[in-house]
């Protein structure tokens, strides 16, 4: 069942793997794991906030935003009684739909795949914590550039949803602003919820790693001294048994591993 999941998740771009599963890796050491996990989070971030990425998924947002105005312009046309206006309202119909198809698809395919390679670098980020490697494969850069605009567009998409709702404009005017301002605040939260979560991810690297909760050894020095040869004034043994109970004390945890259970990315 492993095998099939791995065989029908493969990478775009030739993106590195998703981790393998316990049984199967093949680092020898914490070293080789590190420089592995390093290797593949730079090319997973790298990949999933690319700045064209951004400026694909802007685009697509102005193209479906005018394809949702000419299609609302389209169908006041059709509700008109007039021959020409049955054309034009076709007319604005199909360059609706040639606007709208594309951009949607281009925006579902980028969904489908961010979804898949942010799975992928949560994944590599569970094996290991280390913010010695962390300069490999922070782009902080691109976080910005994701995180910025988004806002911006969020906000712009709230505020013209706000503006059709309580403004005393047009029916057919509150439906091109609402659907735009829908349009623009949609985009600009899947361009928030990447920023965020790389921003998680960072800050989850940067916790300090869990410290050795052993206490200090508490048990006192031997003061038996040395034997003086002297009568065993000590008397019968009345040690007993051990009334200390079972060491409480906790196995070495010199550092959080963070293996997930079967180290493969959800679909």
């Amino acid at each position: 069942m492993s095998a099939m999941r791995k065989d029908a998740m493969t990478p775009p771009n030739e993106l590195p793997p998703p981790p393998p599963a316990p049984d199967e890796r093949p680092w020898k050491d914490r070293a080789g794991l590190l420089d592995e996990r390093a290797r593949a989070m730079g090319a997973l971030a790298r990949w999933y906030l690319a700045p064209h990425r951004a400026l694909l998924l802007w685009l697509s947002t102005l193209v479906f935003a005018l394809g949702w105005s000419l299609a609302v312009s389209g169908f006041q046309f059709l509700v008109k009684g007039e021959i020409i206006e049955h054309v034009l309202g076709v007319i604005f119909l199909g360059l609706a739909l040639g606007a709208t198809v594309p951009s949607s698809l281009g925006v579902a395919s980028g969904i489908r795949r961010d979804v898949f390679v942010g799975a992928c670098l949560r994944d590599w980020a569970e094996l290991e914590r280390d913010p010695q490697s962390l300069p490999h494969w922070r782009v902080s850069g691109g976080a910005l550039l994701w995180l910025g605009p988004s806002i911006v567009l969020t906000c712009l998409g709230l505020a013209l949803g706000g503006f059709a709702a309580v403004s005393d404009v047009g029916t057919e005017s509150v439906g091109t602003v609402a659907g735009i301002g829908l349009v623009f605040a949609a985009a600009g939260a899947l361009g928030m919820a990447k920023a965020i979560d790389y921003y998680r991810l960072v800050r989850r690297e940067l916790r300090p790693l869990r410290p050795d909760t052993r206490g200090p050894d508490t048990r006192g020095p031997d003061t038996g001294g040395p034997d003086t040869g002297g009568p065993d004034t000590g008397g019968p043994d009345t040690g007993g048994p051990d009334t200390g109970g079972p060491d409480a004390r906790r196995p070495d945890s010199g550092y959080d591993d963070g293996f997930s259970d079967d180290g493969f990315c959800s679909d």
